[in-house]
């Protein structure tokens, strides 16, 4: 015999409101508490409006991948395209959800907890991921978009910056305004990302037929206290210093200011510098920062439109969308006479 949603608070030793707002896919609950709920509704028959029956599991699992939290951290850059995920559920009337994976803790029980949770698609933020550490996830059977990252061997789909073509201009850039040595300020984490910034910076030095392999390489922790006290202790061995660098993003470039700056070097006067994101703090650095713009909010939106897509078409066609960085300039470059 079917029962009311209060007998199921009465059952449960819940309240009322908790149990309404399991039902009704509310916030304000653990989602422990809420799926609990939803099992016992269907055990025990409790009777639900169509509302709740249609809300019911309509929300999309954001999995936040971290192998060392060097790059995925509480930075504006994910907190921009967490929001932009959170926009894209809340248009299309999902619930998000957002779960952390750590690749150091046992993650043969963190794939089954994601197979059992109740959501109608994934988006896996697999900056920090490698390749090898994907295929647990190419098993679960749940519509999938991968951000921020893509792996050729695998069949996945993806939504990601096309960073070689965004260190390209960045690196052109610096040529075009006349500087004839550019240095790399290369993180020293290595991700796909990086990895790709790296071919774009490489692949303009051979274009304008310069020489690729000079000693103005240096790799740097990828944050900005990380990257100022890396610089500090290369430029204290007295080193040749570029007319102008490609930093590997906005912190690491920050950082090499700061450290540039303690040695006597003026920016952009002594040495130009430009960066890759295009954070809240390059308006705030003096000089402001040269850099190359991600539409972060953005990719959160369109991970979520690819993956409503996937979940309603269930087309076997894997999907690489690739968004373009633009140049934001600023005072951190200057024209070479």
């Amino acid at each position: 015999m079917a029962i009311s949603a209060k007998e199921l608070a009465q059952i449960l030793n819940l309240s009322p409101a908790a149990v309404s707002m399991a039902l009704n896919n509310k916030p304000g609950i653990s989602e422990k508490t809420r799926e609990m709920v939803i099992a016992a509704a269907n055990q025990y028959g409790c009777h639900l409006t169509r509302k709740q029956e249609s809300s019911l599991g309509k929300s999309i699992r954001f999995v936040i991948y971290k192998q060392h939290g060097e790059i995925v951290s509480d930075t504006p850059f994910f907190s921009q395209m967490t929001e932009g995920i959170n926009t894209g559920c809340r248009n299309a009337g999902y619930e998000l959800k957002v779960s952390y994976f750590y690749e150091h803790e046992n993650r043969d029980e963190q794939i089954r907890a994601l197979a059992d949770t109740n959501c109608k698609g994934m988006i896996l933020l697999g900056t920090e991921m490698s390749r090898e550490f994907f295929q647990p996830f190419s098993q679960l059977k749940i519509p999938m978009v991968v951000l921020d990252t893509y792996f050729e061997e695998l069949d996945c789909d993806s939504v990601l910056i096309n960073n070689v073509h965004g260190a390209y201009m960045a690196t052109n850039y610096l040529i075009e305004n006349g500087h004839k040595t550019i240095g790399y300020l290369r993180s020293a984490s290595q991700i796909g990302n990086f990895a790709e910034r790296a071919d774009g910076y490489y692949k303009a030095l051979r274009h304008h037929k310069i020489h690729t392999d000079h000693p103005y390489v240096h790799r740097l922790t990828p944050s900005m206290e990380g990257a100022y006290a890396d610089m500090k202790h290369i430029l204290a061995a007295d080193p040749e210093i570029a007319d102008a660098y490609f930093a590997d993003n906005d912190l690491i470039a920050a950082g090499a200011i700061r450290a540039f700056k303690e040695f006597g070097l003026t920016i952009p006067d002594d040495v130009s510098i430009i960066g890759f994101d295009d954070l809240p703090i390059c308006e705030f650095l003096e000089p402001s920062l040269t850099t190359m713009a991600v539409p972060k909010q953005y990719m959160g939106e369109l991970a979520v439109e690819r993956l409503i897509g996937k979940m309603n078409q269930q087309t076997p066609v894997f999907i690489k969308t690739e968004v373009s960085a633009q140049l934001k300039v600023r005072e951190s470059v200057k024209k070479a006479e």
